[in-house]
């Protein structure tokens, strides 16, 4: 870099931090080169001088640490102390500020004391000596305490990040040896303040030096024997901040004790979440009593809804919740042992996290506590049915049954909706977090089964008894109801048809709930709980016509999406149970379709229940109902086509149409019943192709660049094809029309996958063969003329058609080999094209290129003519392989190009290994930067490996740094 001029240099720094956004861009570039040069040892100090504006001085202050940070192999040995007395200068310099330029400093000079544990190894002795003992002249005891808080708090955080030949354990270990004394300091500074009054000076510095225990505890570690004394402290100062605003104040905690308060419970979590901490399980007990014995009546005094003190509740929980879960053994050792102190240990935790669970009023507006509960109660029950000695698993069964029988009734309650009244006060992101709230509840229901097996339901059952009670004197009370049907709907897979007790009193309950005077939401949540006993209906079918009443009626209301997801679960589950109610459900969808009012998403999901009731018609009944609810999307079609309509809404509209009909293809199948003995009839789908044809052939030509209208309208045949199978070869002919008059106008990524669905299909039909054959060398023409029409430099805007193309190959190759038994198919040409796609950027095209050479080479030796294509091609093969490997592809995706050369090994063994070690003979090649001994090394490596891919994984990836010149990784 050019030297660097001061004054333009500093008017680029003022011109960064005052500037708007584009701006900042060009001028960010130039100052990281600055900054990343040798000379910013020298500017940095000049742009800290007194009397450079704040924006100056913390650059240069920035400057210094990150080159502190990042080059510290610039600075000679000789130079170290000098460096160091002028970083202690400017500290005192900038002792009165300003802040952010001082802590900047503070920062340095704790990465120069990592950097120096060897050579100054009393480095944090004398810095906690210098500033707690006031030194500094002119500088007031409190910005000393500050600087020695920033400066302690620093060095484990750079400790993680610093760029040094040091390994990290052996800085850890450094670090570790110094922990007592840096506790130590912190507490007695904490204990000196005990007795004293606290200003908003003395609240910042004790939050400094809490937070400092809980970085070191964090990044360094420490035996939580040595972490007692310390832990007593900060529960001392938890209750100072807590218990004088409720005892002498207004109940609520002021931001300066909430925050001391948060601080001091984190770094608590800190200490007993420490990876090594379950090897002294009798002093996790220590600290876990203390956490109870000092905490335990902060909870109970907050135990409300909408308590003022929700924070530090907050992180009283989560330290409780964290104890336990890093200390399951324990838990579960309390639980079968005969120690009373250790199994009342266990009760008392367990209870506060049922109540942190139980915490009164709705998440997350009336409390924000009971969420973290529940990971808990997943791990508790996992926990308990892993262990391995069956007298100690029944005993902690036993234990945990009440537990879960509990756990069940405060679900129930805490998945209760707000009602009418209280929503005014929700925002939209209150009310997302309160569904992802209600699904965490969905999964814990499930947690509780596999605790109480079937007496779940007896718990439920109950409940919803209480439930309807409460809204028979309480009419508007729909809110307990609805919480009970989502508990039974949460556990509704549990349960087969042979379950006759409370499922039929749950069906009878949803079919006389009168929905008309209560909030649609119940609606929404019976219709979604009659879709999840399916299953059940379909074993009951008694209560179907019930079922049926209520998703009709779900249909013509505001929760058309549950009616409809509901009446898909009973078509698909329970398809043949419907046909006695075929004809009346499906004049009942007709009549929802025609009122307009259903969004098009819900009008998609209703074709598919349209298609499987139609399914089970007589075959003369099925034609009127493809006119009234089929014909009018083709209609549609058809005038948007004769009107040449290419607007925004025309395209919307076309879609939906498309996808509507789509969705039918998928369902209507009229070979349903396998008892039926009749003789077979022309599928209706069929029926339908054969009049339409001409419309998908317009659609596909009328909007050719809008990729979305043909992905439908391919995405409806497709499903015609995988829906009919055998029977949709009538229309083959008609298929393979569409598909090369569409690629004649752009071949594209829906149609190249409807054609491999067909040959993957059809090909080995004798019958269709021929058709076949002719679809697939069309498949290739088409794209071997997109490609030769693209520029080189632009084969990345089509590289979601390559990645289609040889991924659709793979699969035909993989699924019908016989595919390569015509000659007539370019191979070298996809093998030219297919080494192209590997040297893109893109993964999804170098994915699939790899796997259609690998699939080709594979099958290769059972065919003469592509057994001469490989050997043709094989070295350029590897050639490219090599150079993606050595610097073309982004370092994430090396490891797919395993596949290749197994593959190559495997099949071609001799040959690899003459073109192996030919083309790693060339100099410079794959780059300069790996020595030969390494690629020799690497050759024999590869060759080598002829099975382990995860092996060849590693190879390729350590490889790739070598090539690449990237620094090995740090231990």
């Amino acid at each position: 870099m050019e030297p660097i001029d001061i004054v333009r240099l500093e008017e680029a720094v003022v011109s960064f931090y005052r500037s708007n956004s584009q701006n900042q861009a060009i001028t960010h570039e130039w100052l990281t080169d600055a900054e990343a040069s040798p000379q910013a040892w020298q500017f940095s100090w000049q742009l800290m001088q007194l009397g450079k504006s704040q924006e100056v001085q913390f650059f240069g202050a920035i400057t210094l640490h990150s080159k502190l940070m990042k080059h510290w192999h610039e600075v000679p040995p000789e130079n170290r102390e000098e460096l160091k007395q002028k970083i202690l200068e400017s500290i005192v310099r900038f002792a009165g500020g300003p802040k952010i330029v001082l802590n900047r400093l503070c920062i340095s000079l704790g990465a120069y004391i990592v950097h120096m544990l060897g050579e100054w190894p009393g480095a944090i002795e004398e810095v906690i000596n210098t500033f707690q003992n006031q030194r500094m002249p002119n500088v007031s005891a409190d910005v000393q305490l500050w600087i020695m808080l920033e400066v302690l708090t620093a060095i484990p955080e750079e400790a993680q990040v610093i760029h040094t030949s040091v390994k990290r354990v052996v800085l850890r270990a450094e670090l570790g040896k110094r922990m007592p004394l840096v506790i130590q300091t912190v507490e007695r500074y904490l204990k000196l303040q005990m007795n004293r009054v606290w200003d908003a000076e003395t609240y910042s510095n004790m939050n400094r030096a809490v937070k400092c225990v809980g970085t070191w505890i964090k990044n360094i570690g420490y035996t939580i024997e040595g972490c007692v004394t310390i832990t007593a402290v900060l529960l001392e100062v938890v209750h100072k901040c807590y218990w004088p605003c409720i005892h002498a104040g207004d109940g609520c905690m002021t931001a300066d004790e909430n925050e001391l308060a948060e601080s001091c419970l984190k770094t608590m979590v800190n200490i007993i979440i420490q990876p090594d901490c379950h090897n002294y399980p009798k002093t996790a007990f220590v600290l876990i009593k203390m956490f109870l014995d000092s905490l335990s009546e902060i909870t109970k005094t907050e135990w409300k809804r909408e308590n003022d003190n929700e924070d530090i509740i907050v992180h009283i929980y989560m330290l409780f919740v964290s104890s336990v879960e890093r200390h399951s053994s324990l838990l579960l050792s309390g639980i079968t042992s005969a120690d009373p102190d250790l199994s009342l240990l266990v009760h008392r935790i367990v209870q506060e996290i049922l109540h942190c669970t139980d915490k009164p009023g709705i998440y997350p507006v009336e409390e924000s506590c009971s969420t973290m509960a529940l990971a808990f109660w997943y791990m508790l029950q996992d926990e308990v049915f892993a262990m391995s000695n069956v007298e100690q698993k029944r005993k902690c069964w036993e234990y945990i049954k009440p537990l879960y029988a509990h756990l069940t009734r405060i679900l129930v309650r805490k998945s209760e909706q707000p009602d009418e009244k209280s929503l005014a006060k929700w925002s939209s992101d209150d009310l997302e977090c309160f569904r992802c709230y209600r699904q965490d509840i969905s999964d814990t229901f499930m947690y509780c089964y596999d605790v109480l097996n079937d007496y779940i339901l007896v718990i439920l059952a109950a409940m919803l008894d209480e439930a309807i009670a409460d809204l028979q004197r309480h009419p508007t009370h729909w809110t307990k109801l609805e919480a009970c049907i989502y508990s039974f709907q949460s556990v509704a897979e549990h349960f087969g048809g042979e379950e006759m007790r409370h499922i039929p009193r749950l069906m009878r309950v949803l079919a006389e709930i009168p929905y008309e005077k209560l909030n649609v939401k119940l609606l929404g949540t019976a219709l979604e709980t009659i879709g999840s006993y399916c299953n059940w209906l379909m074993e009951n079918p008694a209560y179907i016509p019930p079922a049926i009443n209520l998703l009709v009626r779900g249909l013509n209301s505001s929760m058309s999406a549950q009616a409809t997801l509901g009446l898909k679960d009973l078509c698909r589950d329970c398809q043949l149970q419907l046909k006695p109610y075929a004809d009346p459900l499906l004049n009942a969808c007709h009549a929802s379709l025609n009122t307009g009012r259903m969004k098009n998403s819900d009008s998609v999901r209703l074709m598919f229940s349209i298609g499987k009731l139609m399914s089970l018609l007589q075959p003369e009944e099925i034609p009127k109902y493809l006119d009234i609810i089929v014909s009018p999307c083709f209609e549609e079609l058809q005038a948007i086509c004769q009107a040449d309509s290419k607007t925004p809404a025309a395209r919307i509209r076309t879609i939906f149409r498309l996808n509507m009909i789509s969705t039918l293809f998928s369902s209507l199948n009229t070979e349903v019943d396998e008892e039926a003995t009749d003789q077979p009839v022309v599928q209706p789908v069929l029926l339908v192709m054969q009049r339409t044809m001409p419309i998908f052939k317009r659609i596909a030509e009328m909007w050719v660049e809008e990729i979305d209208v043909l992905e439908a309208a391919c995405s409806a045949m497709k499903h015609a094809i995988t829906n009919l199978r055998s029977s949709f070869q009538p229309m083959l002919q008609d298929l393979c029309l569409f598909i090369v008059a569409s690629f004649q106008t752009r071949c594209c990524a829906p149609t190249l996958e409807i054609s491999k669905t067909a040959i993957v299909m059809f090909f080995k039909d004798e019958g269709c063969k021929p058709l076949m054959q002719q679809l697939l060398r069309e498949f290739i023409q088409h794209s071997f003329k997109l490609f030769e029409n693209t520029p080189e430099q632009n084969f990345s805007n089509i590289s979601d058609t390559m990645e289609t193309f040889f991924g659709c190959l793979a699969q035909i190759i993989k699924k019908i080999p016989q595919v390569l038994e015509d000659k007539t198919l370019a191979y070298d040409r996809l093998v030219f094209y297919a080494q192209r796609g590997m040297t893109l950027p893109e993964s999804g095209a170098i994915r699939n290129s790899i796997q259609f050479l690998t699939h080709f080479v594979m099958q290769s030796r059972n065919h003469t003519h592509a057994t001469e294509v490989v050997l043709a091609t094989g070295e350029q093969t590897l050639y490219t392989t090599m150079m993606c490997v050595g610097y073309l592809t982004p370092r994430s995706q090396v490891d797919k190009f395993a596949d290749i050369l197994l593959a190559m090994n495997r099949k071609y063994s001799a040959e690899m290994a003459v073109w192996m070690k030919t083309l790693m003979a060339t100099p410079n090649f794959p780059t300069q930067l790996i020595s030969d001994a390494d690629k020799t090394r690497y050759t024999a490596l590869i060759i080598k490996e002829k099975v382990n891919k995860r092996l060849l994984q590693q190879h390729l990836s350590e490889m790739a740094i070598k090539t690449r010149g990237l620094p090995e990784k740090l231990q």
